[in-house]
Formats: C-alpha cells, sequence, structure tokens
C-alpha cells in the first residue's frame, strides 16, 4: 500500500482510485476530519488477550451487543458473521435476584470482586489481564467513573429517585432536564424527578429495573459503552451534529454522515491505531459499524414511504389485498424496499435484467469465473504487522473473499469445439517436471478440499454427498455439452501428495493454466456450453448476499413488510460489511446499461404522495416520457423516420429536462446498441415488451486465445 491521501494521510493501494483520479474514501477530499485513537502499550500476554479479545471486551463493557452470530460452516480463517437483528442494550444499576451481574454492573464493585465475577463467566481469560484491564477503565473511563459515582447517589438518597442519563449528544443543552446533582464528563446524574422523560436517544441508566434499555444507533456513547477496549478514554462515535471541515464543505452538505464517519475511522494510517489491532474484536465492530449504516437507510425507508411510493408498486398492494380477501383477514402494512436499495429484490432483479439484455445482444456469456482472494499475495503480507494474520486486516483485503465473473470471447476466440475446451481449461494436475510452479499453485489452491467418507464434517457435504459432486469419475476425453455443461478431460494418473492426503485428477477444480500463473489464486474457470447454463450463471452473480427465508405473519392481519423480511433473514459478514462501508460496487457491467420507457396511453409511471395525485398528473402532463417524445421525432423529424424505437437512442439523445429527444454530434457507430427486457407490469406484458434498454460502450472483457 503505497499510495497515500493528501489529507488525512490514509493509505491504498495504487489502483483505488476514484474516476476523478483521487483517494476519497477515507475522509471524502478532506471534508472529515476526527480525532485520532489514542496510543497503548502491548500486553505481555498478547497471545490469550488476542485470542479471546471479544470475551474480555465483552466483560469489560458497559452495555452488551445482543445477535445471533453465525460462522461459516469449515475450518477456515475466523469470520465474525451475524444473522437477523442486532440490539444494544443497558441493564439497570442493580442485578435482580433472577439474574446474574453483567456488563455494567459489575462496575460498580470494588476491582477484586468485579475481576472474580467476570472470570466465572469467562474461564478461559487470565485473572491478571482482567485486573490491568479494569484498572486501566477506572483511571481513564469516564464511563467507568460515571458508573462509580451512581451508587452514591443512591446510598446518600435512598427514598428519592435516581437516574443517570447518557446524552445521545454532549453538546446539546440541558434545558429538556433541571440541573443535574452531578455531570461526568459523558453522564448527568439526577436525583428527584424533573418531570421530563429521557428524549428517545438519551440511555437513561435507573437503580433498579426489570428489563434492559435498548440503545439508539444514533446516540454516540453506543460505540464506548460496547467496545470498551477499543475506546478505553471513552471517545464517543459519531452524533447527529457532527459537521465537516469547514473550508471543505459545501452549501448542499455540511454534516459528517454515519458512513462519512466509519469510513475514516477505518481508514488505515501510518499511525498505530487500537482498532487495526484487536483481531477478531475488529471484525465485530466492522459489521456492526455495517449495521448501523444499513439500519439508517432501513428506517429512512420506513418512515418515507410516502415519499417513495410510486404507481407501479399498485400491483403489490392489489396483491396484497386479494390474499388478505381470501383469508378473511383485514390487510396490514405495506412497506417497500425500492430498487435503490443496494440487496433489496428489486435492485437484484433490475441487474439480471441489464445482464439478460447483453445476452440477448451479444449471445451467451463463453466463461464463468471464479475469482477467489489469494491471502498469501506477497502485496498482503507485506502490509501485516507484527504477528497480524490476513482475516485481522480486512481494511487491507478490502473484504475481497471472491468474485463471480462472466465474459463473453470476440467472435475469432469462440469455444466450438472439444479441442477448444481443452485449450482454455484442464482439470488435471500439471506434470511437475515441465511446469514445476503451476503444479505448485494447482496443488495449492486448485485441489477440492477432502470429503465423502475420507470428512464427513466438510462444508461442502449435504445430506452425506459432496454439493459439488467431488470426486468427478475418471475421463479420457472432454464432453462438449452434457446438460448446459462440458465433462472435462480427468485422464487416469498415478497420485500425488498433498498435505496428509494423496489425491489424482478426480479432485481438481477446472483452471486456466495462463490466468493461475498470472495470479497465483484459486480461479475457476468453467465453460458455458449451452445457452440452458446462461439464466442460472446470471442468477447466480446477481442473488445478492446470504439470506434465510422468513416470513413474519402477525395474527388477525396480512403484512408485507419488505424491510422487516431483509432485515430478520440477512446474514452480514465482516468481509461483506468491510466492502460495503468502503462504498465499493457489489457489481460491474462492460456496458451500461439504461431504459426506455414502454407504457400505454395514460399510464406512464407517476411518483406522488398521498394527498399530492392531482399536482402529480398535472406535472406527469407536461412532461413527456421517452416513449411519447420518441412519437413526436418520428413526426416531426424526417431523419428518424426509418428509426426504430429501440435504435433511437444510436442516433439521439435524452435530455431529461426538456424531455425531448436531441441529435447526437458524434459519430452514431461508437458502440450504442439498443436492447428489450422484460419489465414488471402484467397489463402491458400481455401487449407490447415492456422495457428496452440501451447498451454503450465497448465489450470491455474480451479475451483473445492468444493471451491463454
Amino acid at each position: 500500500m503505497s499510495e497515500q491521501c493528501g489529507f488525512c494521510g490514509s493509505v491504498y493501494w495504487k489502483e483505488e482510485k476514484n474516476t476523478a483520479h483521487k483517494y476519497t474514501k477515507c475522509c471524502h477530499d478532506g471534508k472529515v476530519q476526527l480525532p485520532a485513537f489514542p496510543l497503548t502499550e502491548n500486553s505481555p500476554d498478547a497471545k490469550n488477550y488476542r485470542k479471546r479479545i471479544r470475551e474480555y471486551n465483552s466483560a469489560l463493557a458497559f452495555a452488551s451487543m445482543g445477535a445471533q452470530i453465525k460462522p461459516p460452516r469449515g475450518t477456515g480463517p475466523y469470520c465474525y458473521r451475524l444473522h437477523g437483528q442486532v440490539y444494544h442494550r443497558v441493564s439497570p444499576l442493580y442485578a435482580s435476584d433472577q439474574h446474574k451481574e453483567s456488563y455494567g454492573q459489575l462496575h460498580i464493585f470494588d476491582s477484586s470482586e468485579a475481576t472474580e465475577k467476570r472470570l466465572s463467566n469467562n474461564q478461559n481469560c487470565l485473572q491478571h489481564i482482567f485486573e490491568k484491564l479494569d484498572f486501566m477503565l477506572r483511571e481513564i473511563n469516564p464511563f467507568a467513573q460515571s458508573y462509580l459515582q451512581m451508587p452514591r447517589l443512591v446510598q446518600e438518597h435512598p427514598t428519592t429517585s435516581v437516574k443517570m442519563v447518557f446524552l445521545e449528544d454532549k453538546n446539546l443543552n440541558m434545558r429538556r432536564y433541571n440541573a443535574p446533582t452531578l455531570r461526568t464528563e459523558v453522564a448527568a446524574i439526577f436525583v428527584g424527578d424533573n418531570g421530563e422523560s429521557p428524549a428517545n436517544r438519551d440511555i437513561c441508566v435507573y437503580p433498579v429495573g426489570d428489563t434492559c434499555q435498548s440503545i439508539s444507533p444514533l446516540n454516540q456513547c453506543c460505540d464506548p459503552m460496547t467496545y470498551p477496549l477499543l475506546f478505553p478514554r471513552g471517545e464517543c462515535s459519531w452524533n447527529t451534529g457532527m459537521e465537516h471541515v469547514e473550508e471543505r464543505r459545501t452549501a448542499k452538505r455540511t454534516c459528517v454522515t454515519q458512513l462519512q464517519y466509519y469510513g475514516y475511522r477505518l481508514s488505515q494510517r501510518n499511525d498505530f491505531s487500537i482498532l487495526h489491532d484487536s483481531g477478531k474484536l475488529f471484525q465485530q465492530y466492522i459489521v456492526d459499524a455495517y449495521v448501523k449504516t444499513e439500519g439508517s437507510r432501513l428506517h429512512f425507508l420506513r418512515q418515507n414511504q410516502k415519499d417513495l411510493r410510486i404507481e407501479l408498486y399498485r400491483g403489490v398492494l392489489d396483491a396484497l389485498e386479494c390474499r388478505a380477501h381470501n383469508e378473511n383477514i383485514c390487510t396490514g402494512k405495506l412497506i417497500i424496499l425500492p430498487s435503490s436499495f443496494q440487496g433489496s429484490p428489486r435492485h437484484m432483479q433490475q441487474n439480471y435484467q441489464d445482464a439478460m439484455a447483453m445476452v440477448r445482444k451479444f449471445g451467451k456469456p463463453d466463461l464463468f469465473l471464479t475469482f477467489t482472494c489469494n491471502p498469501s499475495w506477497s502485496e498482503i503480507l507485506n502490509s501485516m504487522e507484527g504477528v497480524q494474520s490476513p482475516e485481522d486486516r480486512l481494511d487491507i483485503i478490502r473484504g475481497l473473499p471472491h468474485a463471480h465473473i462472466l465474459l463473453t470471447l470476440d467472435s475469432e476466440s469462440k469455444i466450438r469445439t472439444k479441442d477448444d475446451i481443452d485449450k482454455f481449461v484442464s482439470a488435471e494436475l500439471p506434470d511437475p517436471c515441465t511446469d514445476l510452479r503451476l503444479f505448485q499453485i494447482v496443488t495449492k489452491c486448485m485441489v477440492h478440499g477432502s470429503c465423502g467418507s475420507i470428512n464427513i464434517n466438510s462444508p461442502c457435504m449435504r445430506d452425506g454427498q459432496c454439493c459439488k459432486c467431488f470426486p468427478k469419475q475418471f475421463k479420457d476425453d472432454t464432453e462438449e455439452n452434457v446438460n448446459g455443461y462440458p465433462i472435462y478431460r480427468r485422464r487416469a494418473t498415478e497420485p500425488v501428495q498433498v498435505g496428509k492426503y494423496s489425491i489424482d485428477n478426480r479432485w481438481v477444480v477446472p483452471y486456466n493454466p495462463w490466468l493461475l500463473k498470472k495470479f497465483n489464486a484459486h480461479i475457476n474457470v468453467e465453460v458455458c456450453a449451452s445457452v440452458k447454463s446462461v439464466k442460472y450463471l446470471y442468477k447466480y452473480v446477481y442473488k445478492g448476499h446470504d439470506a434465510a427465508s422468513v416470513k413474519i405473519q402477525k395474527e388477525g392481519a396480512l403484512d408485507h413488510d419488505e424491510n422487516l423480511s431483509f432485515v430478520e433473514g440477512r446474514y452480514v459478514s465482516a468481509p461483506e460489511a468491510m466492502w460495503r462501508l468502503n462504498e465499493f460496487n457489489l457489481s460491474h457491467k462492460s456496458h451500461t446499461v439504461v431504459r426506455l420507457a414502454v407504457h400505454l396511453p395514460q399510464q406512464q409511471p407517476i411518483v406522488y404522495q398521498d394527498g399530492q395525485e392531482a399536482q402529480a398528473i398535472e406535472r406527469a402532463a407536461l412532461r413527456k416520457t421517452t416513449l411519447t417524445s420518441g412519437f413526436e421525432l418520428h413526426k416531426n423529424d424526417p431523419s428518424a423516420h426509418n428509426i426504430s424505437y429501440s435504435d433511437i437512442p444510436q442516433y439521439y439523445m435524452f435530455d431529461k429536462s426538456t424531455t425531448n429527444w436531441k441529435k447526437r454530434h458524434r459519430n452514431p457507430s461508437g458502440g450504442w446498441r439498443a436492447l428489450a427486457s422484460r419489465g414488471q407490469s402484467p397489463l402491458v406484458i400481455k401487449k407490447i415488451v415492456i422495457r428496452y434498454r440501451i447498451m454503450i460502450h465497448r465489450i470491455l472483457f474480451q479475451i483473445v486465445s492468444k493471451q491463454f
């Protein structure tokens, strides 16, 4: 990582510049500036501390983080992954008779008693490490000091209500409260009832209570209370009043967003950072940070459904009402996730339709690649510090577990015969005498892990069988097309020893020799032998992140809540969370694909708010769609008489401000192509093709056989 941001000093790989040839993911071009993390010394029991760091942090935390932790199957590197909802909670000051003391409740005991209670719940941790960490927090952490102050006031005023409030933003004025009896750096402690209930986002700790209070992800105390080992001095995190650097802010946006805050915090700089040196806890923090930012987006969408409503969603409501009528129950709420939300069903469907539009124009793809990051690349290992391993530094590998790539070859390089297949793809062990380096890469990266009767606990096992159908059968010659896929040549040869197992060609994952030696990584290459495989492959590429199928039904009412279903069903892992916090794209196409409107008369989709339907209709009457403007173009421009609607964008561009087609001033043969694709309106589908999609630029992924 040799490149550096000119504003905040974050380090980057050379190819991470944006389209403006700048590095902006860290501080957004100098707009964000936060105080640095404090320095600390390394523990003498570093091995135990790093291995158990999440246990140490949880035992010393003031607030809990609740989530279903679902690590991936297998014996690979550690990966923090959660499923469904995430909750942050704070408990009352004193534990009830039915529960043991935990979290903030332990900070009111003396050090030795608190350490003893923590060790009883974390027997793999070391006592003297707990003692050192407890002493450090009591000395420098304002939350620990606040918890020590509250019991004293409770004892001094046994008959008066006492509460401790951690404010959403400590810079806000206190007019909604009476003057506090005691004020610490992060909290205000009140003795007596001031007649005002706490604000929604303030954290209020009472001496006793039956339940825990949820902490708003918008409260700046959430991170330091949940991660005291990452924020030992109680440094507050993002809040709604955080502003851009004055010299760099714009008139349109002046405040730091939650995503910008975490992007800045997670960027690597040359100074030592507790955050980046915290191993497994760093992964948990990354996932927690992303869930907060995604939760803010989902909350906005939930609260602004009337502003996001579009007439095309009416079909969803009609189906909901019909089903509710058939089941004799009332219609509940309708919450829609629009296509602008990455990961929503509509977003994935649009990507899939765009890709299928390219297939209709250029034919099926020829190669399907699964490219997996190699954590042993020298660039990654050279960026490690001390005893770090690649899974500890997702900010360096940038969350790159693997990528699925579909490639279309040019006409001269098309795969037409089984000899062409053998030229592109091999499924055999290379001869170490003729190509030792390729043999080493194949045996290290391209051998399917032991499974079946050899290892029934392998992550690929489903119902006693390998889901990838390994080991394969020996085959003397390649078969071109069997159910849409070729069967590659796997000749019977002498087995070789790989680790503690003896393997032969039946266990080799198909690969391309040139790509393997070029990138030294796991790159599975498959030939798309038939158009039958195309639909599955594109759906596989655009299927989105892992998710469970969850149906949430309220008794007596039929709801359609895509927001809640998305949250309850999602899986979020640390690599994906890091990728999303860096604002990297989830997918990329070699061609830009845009849509042409197709609709029946007076049935174009319009966006409207409840109560403003008339104004929306008036606006729609004054503005033309690409279709109605196309009719006018054919009527008024003689040069367009012989141009079909789908070919108009080759010669004209649509001006959204005037809603008119304007002639292009460049050579129309610059790569513009019109593509038809399937739409969503069932009424229009019966009569006409619902959407067209336009493709621009030349194919970026053209692989010439000479390269291989």
